[in-house]
């Protein structure tokens, strides 16, 4: 385990910063009147931010160096020239999908172009993990497998950092593993070899989260993991180890409250920073986290007088004073950051008092913990009964671009975490605060990331007068939803509808600038979308609500005016309910006026019902005749009313009387594989015809309503995802485009057809692959345009840019 297994070397990253060839393995030359190869130009749909924010790391003397990490979509570098965020590794392809996440970042000290990524999202993967080692900032890495797994989207993520750089040796890091222990690098990540004289390996999943140079006394690493007693120190670089004395070894119970037990025995360690002056920084709570803390306190630690300070933040240190009532619970700590140029200086964030009030709050203090001002708090307008919040006009980039979405509509009943303010005007100061940061080159500008975003001021110094600073959002670039819908009409206002987990999704009339959720009720996850083929203006979604509500079904809901206003179906169908986890697949006929809800068989076991249709917009709901299986593989012809089509199991279904009933017809009929089974996809114009995306049995074609079937394209070609987009210019029939191979020792990638299936072009490159795509959807009114959607990287749009084999510079994001 002493070793990788090998590297490789990627001079590519994100086509901001270079102009990459495109496409080995594609015919440079199409046939005649097949499909032409294009470049393309990939840019983001803006919607800034929209995921977890586990850290920011910045550059001790390198000004503006800034990188940011993210659970599931990886790593981000701060340009001040574009005043953005860049994202570093598009380059991931499918197969390494793990490596989207970031467990921790390093940067060398002496070294400001080096940069270290601990790369994996969970320590269940198969997948190994890997380090990125870099050499230029980012715009290029080695990759190295890593000898043991890691978790960035694991309990435990918004701790850290667990990689560092000897500041004494450049080529020495040391990672705290959450499965193996402690491990040390000497050749820059190269191979790896378990420090087995460390005396806690603390291998339960979350494992040893930081680990802390002394850059004043060589050989000095503090080390902590998140066991009871988990602090420990090293003054010979690892040759010995000891515990640090005095450390917290039980809760004091008048911290406690009667009846709720904290979930450790002992504090456990979740973040540190060593300031100049030799004190260290911890702070502490009952569970890894996230979420499910109750407790925590904070504390420092004089590393030459070996004495602990508790300095929690309370009610007799803080102004304004807590509030009271403080809702359970009253929550732990995480969050810190020690001002550069003054070691008494820091600020601090608790974590997890939600859902309040008396919200999770960030504390300033000036003099080493003895007080503390109450940032969150003296941010928020008086009022709010202790949900601290910014003022909505706040939501905003620095250039006033507004990112409207974090009200949550102020939905009072939403069914995700964190989200909404209950104060109508407010957006919520924050939650899963664990990650902030002052700016190394001014005291004044602090930032932090939330579940959703990153806000900032410059304004820090105003706290110190009991005044509220300005804050605004600094997320531009980061583009980290997990996409799992995704919609273009052929009419309307908006070309564009997301459907996102987490943070619901858009209605996108501008791809350019960030959008305001659906209007209400909404509810957290967007499971999936549709529009009526002849009526546009008809749209439908269905997604996670979680809540009951008294008057409608809060998991699917309808527009008639193209998405700008919604209404609940009168009830959920039949398997469906509000607390409806996966909420299934929901399809809208040409006309607009007859529904089919297909649930997923997790949520809703096969039983003798069948996905249920409604004519009176959920007011009641009809159990079908002649398909009697829970199906989500279900669509609606685009042309043609009351037809719909599933397919199951190798049977194909149609009705054509709004999904009252259904007649089937037998692979041995049709011609499809015995097994089919797939969401099928129809035709923008012609009533009838139907493509259907198997995988690796291929891609289908009908055009006489199922009735009979085809297989098209080359041989070997697997239909991973697949949709329609507008016609080739001289064309009838639609492009194809297709997430998958079109050989069998072809890459795995996005493609584009204008002849049918005939021949493929392939439209992305090794630089634009993002881990893969988790759904495709084509655009009807502009050809060549592709949305490509992923768990974790948000929504990417390929527009052709010109003849030729090379892909140009695009945008990413606001």
């Amino acid at each position: 385990m002493g070793s990788s297994n090998g590297s490789f070397k990627l001079r590519v990253l994100s086509a901001l910063l270079v102009a990459a060839h495109c496409i080995t393995g594609v015919a440079s030359a199409p046939p005649k009147h097949g499909t032409q190869d294009y470049s393309h130009k990939f840019s983001s749909v803006a919607i800034t931010g929209g995921g977890y924010i586990t850290g920011i790391v910045a550059h001790p003397t390198e000004k503006h160096l800034m990188y940011t990490r993210t659970d599931i979509g990886s790593t981000y570098r701060w340009s001040e020239r574009k005043q953005q965020w860049v994202p570093l590794t598009d380059f991931i392809a499918p197969e390494n999908v793990n490596w989207m996440g970031t467990e921790s970042i390093a940067l060398d000290p002496h070294h400001p172009n080096r940069l270290y990524l601990a790369q994996g999202r969970y320590v269940t993967d198969p997948e190994p993990a890997a380090f990125f080692v870099s050499d230029d900032q980012g715009a290029s890495f080695d990759v190295y497998e890593a000898p043991f797994p890691m978790g960035a989207n694991d309990l435990g993520r918004n701790n850290g950092e667990r990689l560092a750089v000897n500041p004494f040796n450049s080529d020495e890091l040391w990672f705290g593993t959450r499965t193996e222990g402690l491990w040390k690098s000497t050749d820059r990540a190269k191979t790896w070899k378990n420090v087995t004289n460390y005396p806690d390996a603390a291998g339960d999943g979350i494992g040893i989260l930081f680990v802390v140079f002394d850059p004043k006394n060589k050989g000095t690493i503090y080390v902590g993991a998140n066991v009871p007693n988990g602090l420990y120190y090293t003054k010979d670089n690892g040759a010995t180890w000891h515990s640090i004395p005095g450390q917290p070894s039980a809760w004091d119970p008048e911290l406690l409250d009667e009846g709720h037990e904290p979930a450790s025995t002992a504090p456990l360690p979740m973040r540190a920073v060593l300031a100049s002056n030799g004190v260290l920084y911890v702070t502490f709570a009952d569970f890894p986290g996230p979420y499910a803390i109750n407790y925590g306190i904070f504390m420092k630690y004089n590393t030459k007088t070996q004495i602990w300070t508790d300095i929690t933040p309370g009610a007799t240190n803080t102004y304004p004073a807590p509030f009271k009532p403080q809702s359970w619970p009253p929550g732990g700590f995480c969050g810190i950051s020690v001002d550069s140029k003054d070691p008494d200086t820091f600020v601090v964030v608790s974590l997890d008092r939600d859902p309040g009030p008396a919200l999770d709050s960030m504390y300033y203090s000036h003099d080493g913990g003895k007080t503390y001002k109450d940032v969150s708090q003296l941010s928020t307008p008086e009022g709010s009964g202790g949900y601290w919040g910014h003022p909505i006009s706040q939501a905003k980039l620095k250039d006033h671009t507004p990112v409207p979405w974090l009200s949550f509509n102020w939905n009072s009943q939403w069914g995700g975490y964190g989200a909404p303010s209950p104060v109508v005007g407010l957006a919520k100061f924050g939650w899963w605060m664990s990650s902030v940061l002052i700016y190394p080159w001014d005291s004044n500008h602090v930032m932090y990331g939330t579940g959703a975003t990153i806000w900032a001021t410059d304004e820090l110094n105003k706290i110190g007068k009991n005044k509220a600073p300005n804050w605004y959002i600094q997320a531009q670039g980061i583009e980290e939803t997990a996409v799992l819908a995704l919609m273009s009409p052929t009419k309307g206002g908006a070309n564009l509808f997301s459907g996102v987990g987490d943070i619901m999704g858009m209605r996108h009339v501008d791809l350019t600038v960030p959008q305001p959720m659906y209007e209400k009720p909404v509810f957290s996850n967007c499971d999936d979308l549709d529009y009526a083929g002849q009526n546009p203006d008809v749209v439908v979604r269905v997604g996670s609500s979680g809540i009951s509500y008294p008057d409608g079904c809060g998991s699917g809901l309808y527009s008639k005016d193209n998405g700008i206003n919604w209404t609940m179906f009168g009830q959920c169908p039949p398997g469906v309910g509000n607390q409806t986890h996966l909420a299934g697949t929901i399809a809208v006929d040409a006309s607009g006026k007859s529904f089919v809800w297909g649930s997923l068989p997790t949520e809703a076991p096969y039983n003798e019902t069948g996905p249920a249709s409604t004519q009176d917009y959920g007011k009641t709901w009809v159990v079908p005749k002649g398909l009697t299986t829970f199906t989500s593989n279900v669509a609606a012809d685009n042309v043609q009313a009351k037809t719909f089509y599933v397919v199951n199991e190798g049977i194909f279904y149609i009705s054509k009387d709004g999904g009252v009933s259904y007649k089937s017809s037998p692979a041995s009929k049709t011609g499809l594989p015995a097994d089919a089974g797939a969401v099928p996809v129809t035709s923008f114009d012609k009533a009838g015809e139907i493509w259907l995306p198997l995988g690796k049995s291929g891609l289908w074609h009908s055009t006489n309503f199922g009735s009979s079937w085809s297989r098209i394209g080359p041989k070997g070609l697997v239909a991973t995802y697949f949709t329609l987009g507008k016609s080739a210019p001289g064309r009838s029939n639609p492009a194809l485009f297709l997430w998958g191979k079109t050989s069998t020792a072809g890459p795995t990638a996005l493609f584009r057809s204008d002849d049918a299936g005939v021949t493929w072009a392939r439209v992305n490159d090794d630089t634009h692959q993002y881990g893969g795509a988790s759904i495709i959807q084509g655009d009807p009114r502009v050809y060549g345009r592709v949305y490509i959607g992923m768990f974790g990287r948000g929504i990417v749009y390929a527009d052709i840019a010109g003849h030729g084999g090379k892909n140009v510079p695009g945008t990413i994001g606001i």
